[in-house]
């Protein structure tokens, strides 16, 4: 029985026991991002392996797009992206913003304050009503 014309052009190995020449495999990690609602944030939502760029954005859309209603879905591969190294990196603010965060003013425990004030004397304009 022979092959069909659109079989005959099949490469044969030499080595039929070898799936692949590359140790890490066929597939490229990629990372995705979703856009929940146009005009916010896209925010990192998990990762897919695929061969190729159009493969990647097809799981990313079936998978991440099946968890959550979302308007845009942008996949990177992860070689692709740069980041900063844990050990060797210092991620800091140039200047001191610290002002801005209303730590040390305890305002909790001074607003508890004032309100128990008010309603101590509310309570006392009341009772001195009754009383007199």
């Amino acid at each position: 029985m022979g092959l069909s014309s659109k079989r005959t052009g099949i490469p044969t190995y030499e080595h039929p026991d070898r799936l692949s020449d590359n140790p890490e495999g066929d597939l490229r990690a990629y990372e995705v991002f979703v856009q929940t609602e146009r005009g916010k944030p896209h925010t990192h939502c998990g990762s897919v392996d695929a061969a190729d760029d159009a493969m990647a954005l097809q799981f990313a859309r079936e998978h991440y797009g099946r968890d959550q209603a979302c308007v845009q879905v942008w996949v990177c591969p992860r070689d692709a992206m740069i980041r900063t190294d844990y050990d060797k990196d210092l991620v800091f603010r140039l200047t001191d913003q610290s002002y801005r965060f209303a730590k040390g003013y305890n305002v909790g425990a001074k607003w508890r304050e004032f309100r128990a004030q008010r309603d101590y004397e509310d309570y006392r304009k009341e009772d001195i009503k009754e009383h007199f």
